[in-house]
């Protein structure tokens, strides 16, 4: 076909580039395109950068120039890896580097094999793998990045949307080498890469707070800042969370990546082995130094943690529950979802892609638990059919069966997702009413709020009394106090703004057989209509429970406790507004026999 294109966006399936003809577009990101392309019948991959080769500055801003170079040194990094290391098998082969449409003045481009597979995240979110799965395709990856370190390579972007895994034989591939830092070549300076904050290691915060950034000065990282991110996506395989929730403000980001520790990912998930926690804490350790000190000591800990473990029944339980569509089967052992380039996710705006939470219904308080960040799940087909669809009876049932509200919603509110705190509301009657709010929850629309009720006064649960009294032993007149939530970053004097939902706490000051460190899980509810009553004098307030202990070691026990005294009310602090209540970070916590 006769190519008119006169830029990477404007190519179409049947177009030529060079020898290779365009099949689909594969996906779209910031500084480049992923086709899939065809040469004597045979699949390829082909990515095209996004800004043309000039053989001078000429007509050029010096912004412009340097982010010209920049994209082209990226591609040209990318380059040079594959073709150097393109032996290893855990590593794409590099067919060709070419300029589209001619060398003086076009867009660069490379060829690769095209993998047909999924990114890390949905390879194991539509076939959750058990922990011995787990640990043999996590070791492959720590091998492929050893070879590399033992070269003197560092990747410096490992993130799961980096690793493909091949669904023929699960091979995992790691690919997209453009921030790599090579052996005697030029180190890129890096600033803070955009989308990616909370996956970034201590140090590399601290050297961006220097500024030397600006100056030329690289951050060379290491194998440190790669052990990092491997531990990184080791805790999201555990725990199915981000350590660290990605939509906390920058500012309190950077500040709980610096200073806070992340719940370790057994405490998160029940089915998480304790031996690879334990691993993937200490790939997170704040200081490099705490790390391990290379791939080869990682290698060693998974595989004494497999020999001691690999035969245990819960090792070969998968870790979580797969991920179904609408009139899916259950997930086998092989699975042949469709295969996409990591890339093309971003074809959809992050907004529109519903959480799994839209795509059920709320669960009870006592089984809602809250978690550093969550990790998002598309589902394209439903986003798409109910944008084309319903959008009218959207907007009908948001009329007729939901309640008008005495005020707006906060921003963002009307999305609730695993991980941060969704708007708690009292369900309809209806299972219309519940279809309106979760359509008007997937396709954006602002939809009107329902009023929050306390719960009902009731007894609290005989076993939970049973463990209070005889296992943990708390003394009833014991004072004890606890960390609100866990996903407030800062000081516990400092104070923090909460919403309606779940919540895990931290015990500061203990007693009996309830120490310092243990999680408490349960729910917030901000009101209205939640007062504390001091003389004659109503304040708004808060109420809290909490349903589940974690003690340090991992035992669990269901308790009874509120948050404040006894009566469960903590009145808010100035600058609450609607949905946002604002509380001291550590309050004090009583144990009751009667929820009040």
């Amino acid at each position: 076909m006769t190519v008119e294109a006169l830029h990477p966006d404007h190519l179409q399936p049947g177009h030529m580039v060079g020898p290779w003809r365009i099949v689909q577009v594969l996906g779209r990101g910031g500084s480049s395109r992923v086709f899939l392309v065809e040469r004597d019948s045979k699949p390829y991959s082909l990515k095209m950068g996004l800004l043309p080769l000039s053989e001078a500055q000429e007509g050029l801003s010096e912004e412009e120039y340097v982010e010209e170079k920049s994209a082209y040194r990226r591609l040209a990094r990318e380059a040079a890896t594959l073709f150097t290391y393109a032996s290893h098998p855990n590593l794409l082969r590099l067919y060709a580097v070419d300029c589209w449409p001619n060398p003086s003045m076009g867009y660069p481009f490379l060829v690769t094999d095209y993998l047909d597979g999924d990114n890390w995240h949905q390879w194991r979110w539509r076939n959750p793998p058990h922990a011995a799965r787990l640990v043999d395709t996590f070791s492959d990856v720590v091998r492929t990045v050893g070879v590399l370190h033992q070269r003197g390579v560092y990747h410096r972007d490992l993130k799961a949307e980096n690793l493909l895994i091949r669904r023929e034989d699960g091979r995992p591939f790691l690919i997209d080498f453009g921030t790599v830092r090579l052996p005697g070549a030029l180190t890129r300076t890096l600033g803070l890469p955009e989308g990616v904050m909370h996956l970034l290691p201590p140090e590399l915060l601290a050297y961006t707070r220097t500024e030397a950034w600006k100056k030329g000065v690289p951050f060379n990282g290491g194998a440190a800042a790669d052990l990092y991110a491997l531990g990184a996506l080791l805790f999201q395989s555990l725990a199915d969370l981000h350590p660290f929730n990605p939509e906390l403000p920058d500012e309190q980001l950077v500040a709980a990546i610096a200073t806070v520790s992340p719940t370790a990912p057994h405490l998160l998930n029940p089915l998480a082995p304790r031996s690879l926690s334990d691993i993937a804490m200490r790939l997170l350790e704040k200081k490099p130094e705490d790390r391990y000190p290379s791939t080869g000591a990682l290698l060693q800990a998974l595989e004494e943690a497999a020999e001691r473990e690999r035969e245990s029944p819960a090792w070969k339980v998968p870790l979580f529950e797969a991920e179904q569509g609408p009139g899916e089967p259950p997930p086998k052992d092989e699975v042949t979802p469709l295969a996409l380039s990591p890339e093309t996710a971003r074809e959809v705006p992050p907004e529109a892609q519903p959480s799994k939470e839209q795509e059920r219904q709320i669960p009870e308080p006592q089984e809602a638990l809250a978690a550093p960040g969550c990790l998002r799940r598309a589902r394209w087909p439903l986003v798409l059919l109910a944008s084309l669809t319903v959008l009218g009876l959207v907007l009908w049932l948001a009329r007729s069966t939901l309640a008008p509200p005495p005020e707006a919603l906060p921003p963002g509110s009307e999305r609730s997702e695993k991980g941060s705190p969704p708007v708690s509301t009292t369900p309809p009657s209806t299972s219309s009413s519940f279809l309106a709010a979760w359509l008007c929850a997937v396709v954006g629309i602002g939809c009107p709020g329902v009023q929050v009720r306390p719960p009902e006064s009731e007894d609290c649960p005989k076993e939970a009394a049973e463990a209070m009294t005889q296992e943990l032993k708390i003394d009833w007149g014991s004072p004890l106090r606890a960390v609100v939530d866990i996903n407030q970053p800062g000081a516990q004097s400092d104070t923090g703004v909460y919403q309606d939902g779940p919540i895990i706490g931290r015990v500061v000051e203990g007693d009996g057989n309830l120490p310092e460190g243990t999680l408490l899980h349960g729910r917030l509810w901000t009101g209205p209509g939640i007062y504390d009553i001091a003389g004659d004098v109503e304040r708004p307030a808060v109420l809290g429970r909490y349903t589940l202990a974690v003690l340090p070691d991992g035992r669990k026990y269901p308790v009874c406790i509120v948050l404040g005294d006894r009566d469960g009310r903590v009145p808010k602090s100035e600058g609450s507004k609607p949905g946002a209540a604002v509380l001291a970070r550590a309050l004090p916590v009583s144990p009751v026999w009667r929820w009040p």
